[in-house]
């Protein structure tokens, strides 16, 4: 299992991409702000970590 941190993340495409490839994923953390993204994003994936702005993220 990995841990995913994905920025400017869009639609969540990594996730697909990484089911796809057959790699499980432990948690999955997305930072985003297109609220059209983010909404098709948890449709498609609700296990996803929502951040928010990558520029107000806290990385330590």
């Amino acid at each position: 299992m990995v841990n995913v941190l994905s920025l400017f993340d869009g639609m969540s495409c990594g996730m697909l991409a990484m089911m796809g490839a057959g790699v499980k994923v432990d948690n999955y953390y997305a930072y985003e702000i297109d609220k059209y993204a983010v909404k098709t994003s948890q449709h498609n994936f609700p296990q996803i970590k929502q951040c928010g702005d990558v520029f107000k993220g806290d990385y330590t």
